[in-house]
C-alpha cells in the first residue's frame, strides 16, 4: 500500500514548477476569516494545492490556503496554540505556514526530500516534519519561522510523537524495524528501540529483501503519556515501549501486516488494522493481550473512535466498518459510495461526528457516529487527502 501511494504522487506530474523559496508573504490588513480555530475543519487537498477551511457549524468552506502550483501538501496540522496551521508539500520539498485566523500564507521553508507527515512539540516551539524519502527529519523553529537543523540516520520516517513534556520524540521508522529516540533539546537521534530481529528470508539475501522493509508507522503514545506501542507490519506484532528506559517491555502478536495502532478515547484499547488478513486485532491496554480479531475490509487507512463505536475506513471498498466497543463485537458497515476511494478522517472534540475525506467526490463526508447516517459536503476541493480538528484525538494521515 505505501509503495502504490507513492506511485501515485510521484506520476502525477512533472516535479518541475516549484514556487519560490522561503518567500514570507506579508499579513498587512489581511481578514480575520476564523476567529476561534477550534471551529473548523481543515482539509489538504492534494490535487488542487490548497488547505480548506470548512465551518463545523455551518458546514461551509470559510476560505482556502492556495501554496502554488505542483505542491501535493500531504498532511495538515494546527499548532497546539492555534496560532498556525502547516502542511508538506512531497512534490516541493517545502513545508508551508498558514496563519490560522487569516489564512494567508505567511511562510514557505525549503526542508528535505519528499514531506510527508508531521508533529508539534507539546509548547508548539518545535514543528518535525518529516521526509521519507530524505531518511529524514527537518526541524523548523515556529518563533523564528526557519528550519533550523535535519535530523538524519533515520529509515523512511514517517510518523512522530511526542512526550508531553516535550523532552524527548519517537519516529517511526517504515524502512526498519526500530523506533528512534529523539533529544528535542538537540534535535539528535539519540537511541533506536529494536523491536524485532530482520526476517529470516532477508538475512539469506539481504540485497534482495532489505530494500522492501514494511517496518513501523507511527510509535503510539497511550493517552496518559506513560506508555507508547508500535505496529511493525513484517513482523506483526505490536511492540510496547517504556518511554522511562526507552526499551520495549512486551511484544503483542496482531493479524498480518498490521498498519498502525490507534487509541480507543477511554485508554481501554488499541485497535490495529491488519491489511494482510483483512482483520482488525483489539488490544485491551490493561492487559496487554487480543481481546478480539474481527473481519475488516481491504486497504485500511483509519481507525475513528466516536459514540463507544470504533470507524474503520477500507479505502477501496468505499465501505466503513463499524465495532461496538462495549462488546468488542462488529456492528455493520456502512457503504459511502460505489467506485469511489476514500481516505483518512478526523474526529471532532464532542465524539460525535467523524470528517472522512472523499477523494474520488471531491468531497467531505460527515457521520454522525450516534445514528451511522452520513451526508456529503461537495466541492471541497481537489483530491481531498485527509481531514484535521484542532485537539481531535483522532488526527493523523495515510
Amino acid at each position: 500500500m505505501r509503495n502504490a501511494k507513492r506511485l501515485l504522487i510521484l506520476s502525477a506530474t512533472s516535479l518541475a514548477a516549484y514556487i519560490a523559496a522561503a518567500t514570507t508573504v506579508p499579513l498587512g490588513a489581511a481578514v480575520v476569516k476564523v476567529q476561534d480555530p477550534r471551529t473548523v475543519v481543515m482539509i489538504v487537498n492534494r490535487d488542487s494545492n490548497d488547505i480548506a477551511f470548512m465551518d463545523i457549524t455551518t458546514k461551509k468552506i470559510v476560505g482556502k490556503a492556495f501554496l502554488g502550483n505542483n505542491v501535493n501538501p500531504h498532511m495538515v496540522m494546527m499548532s497546539p496554540d492555534g496560532r498556525y496551521v502547516v502542511t508538506g508539500g512531497t512534490r516541493a520539498n517545502k513545508a508551508y505556514i498558514i496563519d490560522a485566523h487569516t489564512l494567508e500564507l505567511v511562510k514557505v521553508i525549503p526542508v528535505d526530500i519528499a514531506p510527508e507527515h508531521l508533529a508539534f512539540s507539546p509548547d508548539s516551539r518545535w514543528y518535525y516534519q518529516g521526509n521519507p524519502e530524505g531518511d529524514s527529519i527537518s526541524v523548523i523553529d515556529m518563533v523564528s519561522l526557519t528550519k533550523i537543523k535535519s535530523i538524519t540516520g533515520l529509515v523512511e520516517p514517517l510518523n512522530t510523537v511526542f512526550l508531553p513534556d516535550g523532552s524527548k520524540a519517537y519516529v517511526g521508522n517504515y524502512g526498519a524495524h526500530w523506533v528512534g529516540v529523539i533529544d528535542v533539546r538537540r534535535h539528535e537521534l539519540l537511541k533506536k528501540i529494536q523491536v524485532g530481529d530482520v526476517p529470516g528470508v532477508a538475512k539469506l539475501d539481504p540485497e534482495k529483501y532489505l530494500g522492501n522493509i514494511h517496518g513501523i508507522n507511527i510509535p503510539q503514545i497511550t493517552n496518559d503519556g506513560r506508555w507508547l506501542y508500535a505496529a511493525d507490519s513484517d513482523l506483526g506484532v505490536v511492540a510496547k515501549i517504556d518511554p522511562r528506559e526507552d526499551k520495549v517491555v512486551k511484544v503483542i502478536r496482531v493479524g498480518k501486516s498490521p498498519w498502525r495502532p490507534y487509541m480507543s478515547h477511554d485508554g481501554n484499547y488499541l485497535i490495529t488494522p491488519n491489511n494482510g488478513d483483512q482483520t482488525i486485532s483489539i488490544v485491551d491496554l490493561r492487559t496487554d493481550k487480543v481481546a478480539a480479531t474481527l473481519e475488516a475490509g481491504e486497504n485500511m487507512t483509519g481507525v475513528n473512535f466516536a459514540a463507544d463505536k470504533a470507524f474503520v475506513i477500507s479505502s477501496t471498498t468505499a465501505f466503513v466498518y463499524v465495532y461496538d466497543m462495549k462488546t468488542l463485537r462488529p456492528a455493520g458497515r456502512l457503504k459511502m459510495g460505489t467506485n469511489i476511494q476514500l481516505e483518512t478522517a478526523t474526529t471532532d472534540t464532542a465524539d460525535q461526528k467523524i470528517y472522512l475525506a472523499d477523494s474520488t467526490e471531491n468531497a467531505v463526508i460527515i457521520i454522525d457516529a450516534k445514528t451511522n447516517a452520513f451526508e456529503k459536503i461537495m466541492n471541497v476541493g481537489l483530491f481531498p487527502w485527509g481531514t484535521h480538528i484542532m485537539d481531535s484525538k483522532d488526527n493523523y494521515c495515510h
